[in-house]
């Protein structure tokens, strides 16, 4: 599949996700809905990796292994913390926000991963900060 299919279909799922995360914060305690939320995650995740994983070969070097445990750390801590922003806050203000997250990736594959940075790149880091100023504030 192309790539860009990927990415369409991630969009869609993380749009219901964000939704139900909402929903599992509105009450009751936001760190036990984060625990259950990533409970959830992982076991489809293993479901889901074993039988893709079984259609190709297992190509895991120790790099895969030692950056895959150190975003999925990094997941976890970010998980608990959306779920106790989205407690007290709309997901209109809080989900802009929190996907700022991607600028940052941006920018840690231009300084980090010598990624390519054009104009148009720094255009849609400067428009994506000016969102968050204009989805956050006002009524």
């Amino acid at each position: 599949m192309n790539w860009i299919v990927y990415a369409l279909a991630c969009i869609f799922l993380y749009g219901i996700m964000l939704f139900f995360i909402k929903l599992a914060s509105g009450s009751g305690n936001p760190i036990a809905s984060s625990m259950f939320f990533i409970a959830a995650q992982f076991l489809t995740q293993i479901i889901l990796g074993a039988y893709l994983i079984s259609k190709s070969e297992l190509d895991v070097d120790p790099g895969s292994i030692k950056y895959g445990i150190i975003g999925g750390i990094a997941a976890a801590g970010g998980t608990i913390l959306y779920f106790l922003a989205l407690q007290q806050a709309p997901i209109s203000k809080v989900a802009p926000i929190v996907n700022m997250n991607l600028v940052f990736g941006v920018l840690l594959g231009i300084v980090l991963l010598k990624d390519a940075i054009n104009l148009r790149i720094a255009a849609g880091i400067v428009l994506a900060m000016m969102s968050i100023y204009l989805l956050t504030n006002g009524s």
